[in-house]
């Protein structure tokens, strides 16, 4: 079950502030500690050996002890430490999430956005689309779509580690982290192990399997879902059915570590909701994505890593009295780092070298027939180069500041359309401990964001109609600041963050002609807000956690912005027996009267989720959830063309494990 405060940047032992020096004040190691350790694989946030490894059991106070090693990195191996940072494990979240979106707006400050259906895409702090960066596997999603990167090809169930960093984080994960970003790293099966499950809403199953060792982990999924229904019987286009694998290996040789990775994913017939179906109908055909990775660490820091994604998106959009039209993108992206950490004294550094190239990038649009292609996009390319460097300086026990810099040139060609641009971010962040069980951070960074091939060159039909792309598009630039407070005492925790964030040049659509839009540099956007967590564990079986966020967002006109979610405060709890485990899960969200461009009014709304294991034998369990369990109709999101969420909806998972 979850600690006070789970997974979040208080739950990781960032030694960054301390020497390492025991607390006497500590008579155990605390939850947070003991969680962060199970994350260790013996090295520190840098990738180096740590002077001397953290004791499972003694003397250590949060926050203090050596770095550990968190997987759900960013592109540089230096931990954020100075952002707010959340981790999530889907095997933690109660009433097993149906698609990664629906796990991910469970953190503050992560709001849904688009339509309805696995295809829903999500904001950071009132960023989205192609505004937050999403790595898989350390390898950048490029965006096919004007809503943003789709995740809905990443089986849940397949999830390790998940990392959500709030707030613009460039230099830490890359261009494109202009509001945030998501590092993904797959579920490493050390067992075998299998799960069998089925939801009523949409006749939804799914199977998954794995099995693995030390040094290889093989896991499977299938997952379909049928159309499903609204609680007031309002038909809903949410059927898929998704295949998936994860295929990794890892070895030790000497000084070296080397781990591959393989994920491949294919979704065919996907529905999507909105408010004018089934009169007018879009469907995705086929999705498919295959993620690979190589990687190679050394003891002393170095490390270097080749990643590869070839993707596939098909769209099919069916409207009365007109022919049926289609549009399809496609490209293979290759991406590599090269880095070194190292220490200077009371300076730990990361500088390194990363490239992405897109190759083979195509999309057209077709009417009536497939075969009838009109291409906008063909063998299109695209060159990033990047070079960052950050620096930890611990100028006492309490005290220590995080410095850093990325700078990267992006060169985008098209059937001699050519288009090239560069542009450089910061961090600059500081922590302090003034007492063993408290934190303070603050932070202000920059980021930016490259407008992508598809934004600058693709022109034809899409699902809300047609589409005009802009070659003269510019980047857009964010500047952030965060404080944060971070407290934890005996069984109680809680982090705090306020923050603010200006974006200049934001990429928007406007409306050109009817039913035709077109992209263009608009101006300024102006966001701030505030995300609170406040986690308590009265006993080793009971754990409570309450949540709360508000984002408010206006263009320079003071018009809201499109992608802010309304302001939710969350209720959740987790109760372990020795032979049953129950979960339940409220949130509130508040009205939105606001809305942004394209989007429409909500009513506030309460949503409930619960779960409840029972433990059959050490190797079986049983897992009974519901999902919406009030049967409550409400808009999951604010776009114009949104229908109302999904009925309530049953479940049950048979999950069996040798362990």
């Amino acid at each position: 079950m979850g600690h006070p405060f789970p997974r979040s940047a208080l739950a990781v032992t960032l030694g960054l502030a301390a020497c390492g020096a025991p607390s006497a004040a500590a008579e155990d190691t605390s939850p947070l500690v003991e969680e962060a350790l199970e994350r260790d694989d013996g090295k520190s946030a840098k990738g180096r050996k740590p002077p001397g490894q953290v004791p499972a059991h003694g003397n250590v106070a949060p926050w203090l002890g050596d770095s550990v090693q968190v997987t759900a990195k960013g592109t540089a191996a230096d931990w954020p430490t100075t952002l707010a940072t959340e981790l999530l494990d889907y095997s933690d979240a109660i009433a097993a999430p149906s698609d990664f979106q629906d796990l991910v707006v469970r953190v503050p400050g992560v709001g849904a956005t688009g339509q309805n259906g696995i295809f829903e895409t999500f904001s950071i702090r009132g960023s989205g689309g192609n505004e937050i960066l999403i790595l898989l596997g350390g390898m950048p999603l490029s965006a096919q779509r004007r809503a943003g990167v789709p995740v809905a090809f990443v089986e849940p169930a397949l999830l390790g580690g998940i990392n959500v960093t709030r707030g613009p984080s460039v230099v830490h994960f890359g261009p494109g982290a202009l509001g945030g970003a998501i590092a993904i790293e797959p579920r490493w099966f050390d067992t075998a192990t299998a799960t069998a499950g089925y939801a009523s809403a949409g006749n939804e199953s799914q199977a998954i399997a794995g099995i693995g060792s030390e040094s290889f982990s093989i896991g499977a999924a299938k997952h379909r879902a049928g159309e499903s229904e609204a609680p007031d019987g309002t038909p809903l286009n949410t059927g898929f059915e998704r295949e998936s694998a994860t295929l990794q290996y890892r070895m030790r040789v000497g000084e070296f570590d080397f781990d591959a990775l393989l994920m491949p994913s294919r979704t065919e017939d996907i529905g999507k909701s909105n408010s004018r179906y089934p009169t007018r109908d879009t469907t995705y055909p086929e999705d498919s994505h295959t993620v690979g990775r190589l990687r190679l660490r050394h003891d002393d820091g170095f490390q270097a890593s080749i990643q590869a994604h070839d993707q596939y998106l098909g769209t099919r959009n069916r409207r009365p009295n007109t022919p049926d039209t289609f549009a399809a993108i496609s490209s293979t992206d290759v991406g590599a780092t090269v880095q070194q950490a190292f220490d200077i004294g009371d300076f730990a550094n990361d500088i390194g070298i990363e490239y992405l190239g897109r190759r083979d990038v195509t999309g057209y649009d077709a009417v009536q027939t497939v075969h009838d292609r009109a291409y906008s996009l063909r063998n299109a390319s695209e060159d990033a180069w990047s070079a960052f460097a950050l620096t930890d300086w611990r100028l006492s026990p309490q005290f220590a500041l995080e410095l850093g810099g990325r700078f990267t040139s992006v060169e985008q060609h098209q059937a001699g359309a050519d288009s090239d641009d560069s542009d450089s971010a910061f961090t600059a962040g500081a922590l302090w401990t003034p007492t063993p069980s408290s934190r303070w951070t603050l932070n202000l960074a920059s980021g930016y964001r490259f407008a992508t091939l598809e934004e600058r060159f693709y022109t034809g039909v899409t699902a809300q109609g047609g589409i005009v792309g802009n070659p003269n598009l510019g980047s857009e630039h964010s500047l952030g600041a965060d404080l944060g407070y971070a407290w934890q005492a005996g069984d109680w925790g809680m982090e705090i963050h306020a923050w603010r964030m200006n974006v200049d040049d934001l990429i928007q659509l406007i409306e050109l002609q009817p039913d035709i839009q077109g992209y263009v540099n608009v101006g300024k956007g102006k966001l701030h807000g505030v995300e609170a967590a406040l986690g308590w564990r009265p006993s080793s079986g009971l754990s409570l956690r309450a949540t709360a966020a508000a984002v408010r967002g206006k263009d320079g006109n003071g018009t809201p912005l499109y992608g802010i979610p309304p302001v939710t405060a969350a209720l959740e709890a987790k109760y372990d027996l020795a032979a049953v485990s129950m979960g339940a899960r409220y949130s509130h969200r508040w009205s939105v009267r606001r809305p942004g461009f394209e989007e429409v009014e909500r009513a506030s709304v309460d949503v409930v989720d619960a779960d409840l294991r029972y433990h059959v034998t050490p190797r079986l369990d049983l897992q009974l959830y519901v999902r919406n369990a009030f049967d409550e109709q409400y808009y999951a999101t604010a776009d114009a063309l949104s229908t109302f969420a999904q009925e309530r909806s049953i479940g049950l998972n048979v999950i069996w494990s040798l362990r």
